[in-house]
């Protein structure tokens, strides 16, 4: 990849992770994950404040680590075959496992009561599309493989990558709780589930990032959540 386009494609996702932070605003404050005590104006301008900085960074450590991998997760050769086959295919799937599990094995920890509206699940998704892929994918998945290849010098690049997606998975999973602390006092099964369900979803999304790409991870999480946060919810 050209320099000029590689540059362009960080700075694109710098300001797509603003935009996805900002879209989570009307679902975090309904489903009473935030509590707001400033008005809407300040609060906007704080999410542009903090994500800014934040994906500033990790856009920005993001492209130091990449090139000395073997990682080209931009790629978009073949874009149908590639990015929205097995994008589309797997977020449909995932998101129907997903709830499928929930409604069955994890029926007794649903939470209970109204839901936000489509259209405030179908933001929240774009943070979960652009935002978590950005963060856990493209900075840390690629940051744990740089190390794990630097340190245990072996060639098995394909054990390395499942090594470096299981660890991001449970950090995944484990960066949903403090949600969850702030909605119940969650029992041990409870937080299970939020591991469990979450460490699936990562794994997959690990997966197509190093095998696919970014944008096929990021087009699948964001299908899998429109269906988990806006349709079968």
């Amino acid at each position: 990849m050209k320099a000029f386009v590689y540059k362009r494609t960080f700075l694109l996702l710098w300001v797509l992770c603003i935009l996805g932070a900002l879209a989570t605003i009307p679902y975090t404050v309904s489903a009473g994950i935030a509590q707001v005590t400033i008005p809407l104006s300040q609060l906007v301008l704080l999410i542009i404040l903090n994500s800014s900085v934040l994906f500033g960074l990790v856009c920005w450590l993001s492209s130091k680590v990449l090139p000395k991998t073997d990682l080209k997760p931009f790629s978009l050769d073949n874009p149908l075959q590639r990015i929205v086959y097995p994008g589309a295919l797997f977020g449909i799937f995932l998101g129907l496992l997903l709830y499928f599990f929930d409604k069955t094995v994890f029926a007794s920890s649903l939470l209970s009561g109204e839901h936000p509206p489509f259209w405030m699940g179908a933001l929240a998704s774009i943070y979960g599309a652009v935002n978590d892929e950005v963060l856990t994918r493209l900075f840390l998945l690629t940051l744990i493989y740089f190390f794990l290849r630097k340190c245990l010098k072996t060639g098995e690049r394909t054990w390395l990558l499942w090594i470096a997606t299981f660890l991001v998975a449970l950090l995944f999973g484990l960066g949903h709780l403090p949600a969850l602390f702030k909605l119940m006092s969650p029992s041990g099964f409870e937080i299970f589930r939020v591991l469990f369900l979450n460490g699936l979803a990562g794994m997959t999304f690990g997966w197509l990032y190093w095998s696919r790409g970014l944008w096929t991870a990021m087009l699948a999480h964001f299908i899998a959540d429109l269906m988990i946060h806006a349709f079968l919810i």
